[in-house]
């Protein structure tokens, strides 16, 4: 996935109204970030991180719940190599949100960003 996909991606569900300016430029933004941070053109097996992204944030405006990780899974996480790079990716996007993100939905963002880093970690660079 490269920054068109995805940009194509949102602008359907920008025009479908399923989600919001601020939730589609929040998006390419964090998009951009691991990009940069990963030194990387593209992402391999990103479009799951970046179709929960978008549904997050509209779900945290409209004050819907989610369901916790399995306690398994998120020790997994915690003990991932990349845990503390999700962690200050998910930190970020919750800077530029301008506010705390619900702990399960940070939970499954570190899921999805441990997921993508360790996948694209080392790949092709910039």
């Amino acid at each position: 996935m490269n920054i068109n996909n995805l940009q194509d991606r949102l602008q359907i569900l920008l025009l479908g109204k399923v989600i919001s300016k601020d939730t589609f430029y929040l998006t390419l933004r964090a998009f951009q970030r691991l990009l940069k941070e990963l030194r990387m053109k593209h992402l391999e097996q990103a479009e799951m991180l970046f179709t929960h992204l978008p549904s997050a944030l509209e779900r945290i405006k409209e004050g819907e719940e989610l369901d916790l990780p399995v306690v398994e899974a998120m020790d997994d996480v915690k003990n991932s190599p990349y845990y503390l790079l999700a962690k200050q990716q998910v930190s970020l996007l919750e800077e530029e949100w301008g506010g705390t993100l619900p702990q399960q939905e940070k939970d499954f963002l570190y899921i999805h960003f441990i997921n993508v880093i360790s996948l694209n970690k080392g790949g092709n660079k910039a």
